[in-house]
C-alpha cells in the first residue's frame, strides 16, 4: 500500500483509505482480507498462496487488480524515511526515479553556501554533486546558486547552457525573499539574457549608481538574510529537483520565479517571458517599415475606443507581464477609491530602462506611472497596462534597425526635419538657456538647434500619406537615444505613441491622440471660446450619475466641443471647485465616434480627480502632486480670468452626432485623408516588441500641433483664423502663459 494513505476497516468488510485531500472506499471482504499483506515484503505469487484457502486465488487477483488501479499500490520501494516514501506517494512520483534517477549538480557562487541545498538533495535520496559556476555537467540536472540573478558570471554559464542545449535551474537563497527558478529550458523558455534585460530594467536606481560608477550592471546582491531562508528554499528546491529528475517534466517552475516572503509567508510566481528578438536564444531581425492596413471590425465599442478584443480578455493575455522582478510592468493598482462605479482610475508601474546621467531624469522615472482610466474598473485597468507597454516598447534597446546619415546628406522628400516635428519658434530657441533653467518647465524644454552636418540615427516608418518609407530621427521617435547625450536637439514624447491589440487599432488610438491635441493646442494657447456640448444628448444614465457625483463634491462640470477642420470630434470635459480655490481640471477625449469622444474626455477628467479631492482639517485641498505648473494652475487658474474654459455664451450647443463606422481599417483610411486635407501628413513608425502581446505605434504628421508649448509659424496661428474662431492671428507675445501642464 502506497505510504501516505491512512488506513481503517469498518464492519470486517469497507476499507477507507485517506490522506491529504484524498479519500477511497474499497468495499469487501477480499479487500479486507488482502490487506494485511500489502507490507511492501511479499510478492503477489506469496500474497495468493498465504490467502489459499480463505479467499479463492481468482478473487485476490482481482482485488490487487483494484487496488492497483484506483492508484493505491506501490512497487519496487527503495530505502528511504517512510515519511519521504509518504510524500512522493502523494504527489504520484515513483520514488525508486528519484533515487535512481540522473544527478543533480549545484554550482555555487562565490560566498554562496550550498550546504543547505545539497544536504536537502541528498536527503531525499538525490545523487547529488557539486561543481563549478563556470562549467556545466555533462549529464543530469545543473542548479546555480547565486546572491543576485545579475551576477556577471551568469552571463558566461548561460551561453554555455545554450550552447550545450542543456537546461538549468536557477536560485538566490538570501535576502528576506529568497529567489527559486526559473528553470531555463533552451528553445522553450526565456534564457538568462531575457530575464536579465527585464530585472535591469526594473532597477532603475541601481542602474543610475552603475553608470555613476562607470559600470554597465547593476548587480545588488542581498544584505539581508537569516538562515531559515536558505533553509525554506533548499527545502522548496530539492523537492522540486527531485520531481524533474524523476518524471523528465520541467514542472512549475519552467519559465518562471518563485519568490518567498520570510515577512508574510506569500509565494508569488514572475513568468520570464521568452523574447523572440534575445541576441542570446533569439533571432534579431529587420523589420521591414511598410504598413499595410487590413479590414478588421471592432467589436468592443462601448468603452475606450474602438477595440476588436473586450478588455477582460487583453486583461487575461498582457497579465503575465506584470512583475516587479520579470515583468515589462512593474505593478497595477488603483488610484484612489472609485466612488459609486463612476470614477475608475488604475495606474501601471514602467519598466523603463533609461541609464541617463541626470537626477530630475532619475526622479521622474522612478515615479513614473501610466494612467488608466474607463467607466469600469476592467477597462481602466487594461487602459493602465497599455499605456505601460506602449511607453516600454519605445526605449530605445540599441538593436533597432537605423540608418546612421547627416540630414544634409539625405533626400529631404525622404527624411523629415526634426523642426517640423517639434515646432519651437525661434524666439523659443533665442530664450531656451533661461527658460530651461527654470525648474517649472521641466516637461516644455527647448532643446539646441539642429545640426544638419552632424550624423544621426533615422528610423524607417512608413508614410500612410504617401504609401512609401520615411526617415524620421530615431532620437525623436525612441526614449532614451544615444545621440541626445551629445546634440539635445530634439525631446522624445509620448504624442502619438499608441498601443492596441492589432495594428489597426494602435494606428488609430495615434490618431486620436495626434488630433486631441492639436485641437486642445489651438483652444488653449489662443483662449477661443468654443460652444458648449449638450452633456443631455448622450442620454445615458452614468452622465447623471457623474453630474451627481461631482456635485456631491462641491464641484460644477460642463464639456465644451473642440473640434477642427480635421473633422474628428473632440471635446473637453472642465471641473471646477466651488471655492476661492477652484481647483479647475480638464480632462478630453477624440474619436470618429463623437459619443466615444465625449466619454473619453469625462473618464480623463475622472482620472484627474484623486489628485485634488483630499481636503485638511481648514477644507483646503491636499494635493497629491509635486509639478510646479500643475499646482501653479489649480491655486491660481480661476474662471473669471480664465473665460476661455466656459462655453461660448452665443454659440449652441454642440450635440453627439451620428455613430461611425466600425472599420478600424476604414477609420485610419478617413482620419488620414483628413489630415492630409488639413495640410499635413500621417507618418507611422511600428514599435511593437515580439514578446508583449500587443502592437505599439508612434504615429507622426509633421505640422499638427503638440498641447505643450510649440510656438513656431504654421497652424497653431493660422488655423483658428481659417476656422472663423479669430479674426487675426494671435501675435506669439499675446499666447496664453498658461502651460497645458500633463
Amino acid at each position: 500500500m502506497k505510504a501516505h494513505f491512512h488506513v481503517d476497516v469498518v464492519d470486517g468488510s469497507k476499507v477507507f483509505l485517506f490522506a491529504e485531500g484524498k479519500d477511497f472506499l474499497v468495499p469487501g471482504k477480499a479487500a479486507v482480507a488482502v490487506l494485511p499483506h500489502l507490507d511492501g515484503r511479499r510478492t503477489v505469487s506469496e500474497i495468493i498462496q498465504e490467502l489459499a484457502g480463505s479467499v479463492p486465488f481468482t478473487t485476490v487477483l482481482t482485488t490487487l487488480r483494484r487496488y492497483e488501479a484506483a492508484g493505491h499500490l506501490a512497487e519496487d520501494r527503495p530505502d528511504l524515511p517512510e515519511a519521504v516514501l509518504a510524500y512522493w506517494d502523494a504527489l504520484d512520483v515513483d520514488p525508486a526515479a528519484v533515487t535512481k534517477g540522473t544527478p543533480v549538480t549545484v554550482s555555487a557562487a562565490e560566498g554562496v553556501d550550498a550546504t543547505p541545498v545539497t544536504d536537502a538533495l541528498a536527503g531525499l535520496g538525490l545523487n547529488t554533486r557539486t561543481g563549478a559556476i563556470d562549467e556545466i555537467p555533462a549529464e543530469g540536472l545543473s542548479v546555480v546558486l547565486v546572491d543576485d540573478y545579475l551576477d556577471p558570471a551568469l552571463e558566461h554559464r548561460n551561453a554555455l547552457q545554450l550552447a550545450a542545449g542543456l537546461p538549468w535551474l536557477l536560485a538566490r537563497p538570501g535576502g528576506v525573499s529568497p529567489w527559486l527558478g526559473p528553470f531555463l529550458r533552451p528553445d522553450h523558455t526565456g534564457c538568462w539574457s531575457c530575464l536579465a534585460q527585464r530585472l535591469a530594467g526594473n532597477r532603475q536606481l541601481e542602474r543610475y549608481l552603475a553608470g555613476k560608477r562607470g559600470g554597465r550592471v547593476p548587480y545588488h546582491p542581498a544584505r539581508a538574510g537569516i538562515a531559515a531562508g536558505p533553509v525554506a528554499l533548499a527545502g522548496m528546491l530539492a523537492a522540486e529537483a527531485a520531481r524533474i529528475v524523476a518524471t523528465g517534466e520541467p514542472g512549475a517552475l519552467c519559465g518562471q520565479m518563485v519568490t518567498l516572503d520570510l515577512g508574510t509567508l506569500e509565494t508569488t510566481r514572475h513568468p520570464l517571458v521568452r523574447q523572440p528578438q534575445c541576441p542570446s536564444c533569439g533571432t534579431p531581425s529587420e523589420r521591414d517599415p511598410k504598413i499595410v492596413l487590413t479590414a478588421r471590425r471592432a467589436a468592443h465599442t462601448t468603452d475606450g475606443g474602438y477595440r476588436v478584443d473586450p478588455p477582460q480578455a487583453t486583461f487575461e493575455r498582457l497579465e503575465r507581464h506584470i512583475s516587479p522582478h520579470l515583468g515589462a510592468i512593474t505593478k497595477l493598482v488603483p488610484l484612489g477609491a472609485e466612488a459609486g462605479g463612476l470614477t475608475y482610475s488604475y495606474v501601471a508601474g514602467h519598466n523603463f530602462a533609461m541609464v541617463n546621467d541626470s537626477m530630475d531624469l532619475l526622479r521622474r522615472n522612478l515615479r513614473g506611472q501610466s494612467g488608466g482610466k474607463g467607466r469600469s474598473e476592467i477597462q481602466a485597468k487594461v487602459s493602465a497596462l497599455c499605456e505601460a507597454i506602449e511607453r516600454y516598447s519605445a526605449v530605445w534597446r540599441g538593436g533597432e534597425p537605423v540608418v546612421r546619415a547627416a540630414y544634409a546628406d539625405l533626400d529631404p522628400a525622404a527624411a523629415v526635419h526634426p523642426d517640423r516635428l517639434l515646432l519651437f519658434s525661434d524666439e523659443q530657441r533665442a530664450g531656451r538657456k533661461e527658460w530651461n533653467a527654470d525648474p517649472a518647465h521641466r516637461l516644455q524644454q527647448v532643446p539646441d538647434p539642429f545640426d544638419e552636418t552632424v550624423p544621426f540615427d533615422w528610423s524607417r516608418a512608413w508614410s500612410l500619406t504617401r504609401d512609401e518609407e520615411r526617415l524620421v530621427p530615431a532620437a525623436y521617435a525612441w526614449y532614451g537615444h544615444p545621440d541626445l547625450n551629445g546634440h539635445f536637439f530634439c525631446v522624445a514624447d509620448s504624442n502619438g505613441s499608441a498601443a492596441g491589440n492589432t495594428l489597426e487599432e494602435a494606428i488609430l488610438q495615434g490618431l486620436c491622440e495626434l488630433v486631441e491635441r492639436d485641437s486642445v493646442a489651438l483652444w488653449w494657447y489662443n483662449r477661443v471660446r468654443r460652444p458648449a456640448f449638450d452633456l443631455d444628448s448622450l442620454d445615458d444614465p452614468y452622465v447623471d450619475r457623474l453630474r451627481s457625483f461631482y456635485a456631491s463634491m462641491d464641484r460644477d462640470l460642463w464639456m465644451l466641443d473642440l473640434t477642427t477642420d480635421i473633422g474628428m470630434p473632440v471635446y473637453a470635459a472642465v471641473s471646477r471647485r466651488r471655492h476661492a480655490v477652484e481647483d479647475i481640471m480638464v480632462g478630453f477625449g477624440a474619436h470618429p465616434d463623437s459619443r466615444i469622444a465625449a466619454f473619453r474626455a469625462l473618464t480623463e477628467l475622472n482620472q484627474f480627480l484623486p489628485s485634488v479631492e483630499q481636503r485638511d482639517e481648514r477644507g483646503e485641498t491636499v494635493y497629491l502632486m509635486d509639478d510646479p505648473e500643475m499646482l501653479g494652475w489649480c491655486r491660481g487658474a480661476k474662471l473669471d480670468r480664465e473665460p476661455w474654459l466656459s462655453p461660448h455664451p452665443d454659440l449652441q450647443p454642440v450635440t453627439v452626432g451620428p455613430s461611425a463606422s466600425t472599420d478600424l481599417a476604414e477609420c485610419v483610411r478617413g482620419c488620414v485623408a483628413a489630415i492630409g486635407a488639413a495640410g499635413s501628413e500621417v507618418i507611422v513608425l511600428d514599435q511593437t516588441r515580439p514578446d508583449l502581446d500587443l502592437n505599439v505605434v508612434k504615429v507622426m504628421a509633421p505640422g499638427l500641433r503638440h498641447f505643450w508649448r510649440r510656438l513656431a509659424p504654421g497652424r497653431l496661428y493660422d488655423a483658428p483664423v481659417r476656422l472663423g474662431w479669430l479674426d487675426r492671428p494671435t501675435p506669439q507675445e499675446e499666447i496664453n502663459s498658461w502651460n497645458v501642464f500633463f
